[in-house]
C-alpha cells in the first residue's frame, strides 16, 4: 500500500487515538501511517487487489445473524442473504468482525 512520505523519505505518521509517550506525560505519539486523507480508500483498494490473486469469493448482500461457537471458539457465522431471504452457514478457521465503525459492538 502506498504511504505518504516526509521530506526525508520516511513513511509519514500522525497521531491517532489515545497513544502517548511516557504513559500520557510525554506528549502525543505519532504512530499511525497514513496516505494523506485517503488511508481507508487506499487500504480497501490494496486489499481488494490482493484478494483477486487468491480467487476470493465475496458475499456482499449478507447480514450476520449469529456466530457459530464450539467449545468457546468461533468456527463460523450464520447469515441471511438480503436479496432473497435465504439463511446460510459459513464455517471458517478465522472469523473477523468488521463492524463498520460501531465501536460499542464488542
Amino acid at each position: 500500500m502506498p504511504s505518504s512520505r516526509t521530506e526525508d523519505g520516511k513513511i509519514s505518521q500522525r497521531a491517532f487515538g489515545g497513544q502517548s509517550y511516557d504513559y500520557g506525560k510525554g506528549g502525543q505519539a505519532h504512530t499511525c501511517c497514513c496516505v494523506a486523507d485517503r488511508t481507508g480508500h487506499s487500504l480497501l483498494h490494496t486489499l481488494y487487489g490482493q484478494s483477486l490473486r487468491y480467487d476470493t469469493e465475496y458475499f456482499v448482500e449478507y447480514f450476520a445473524l449469529d456466530l457459530i461457537m464450539r467449545d468457546g471458539e468461533c468456527i463460523g457465522v450464520v447469515a441471511i442473504n438480503m436479496e432473497d431471504g435465504t439463511i446460510h452457514r459459513f464455517h471458517a478457521k478465522n472469523t473477523v468482525l468488521a463492524t463498520g465503525g460501531y465501536g460499542r459492538a464488542y
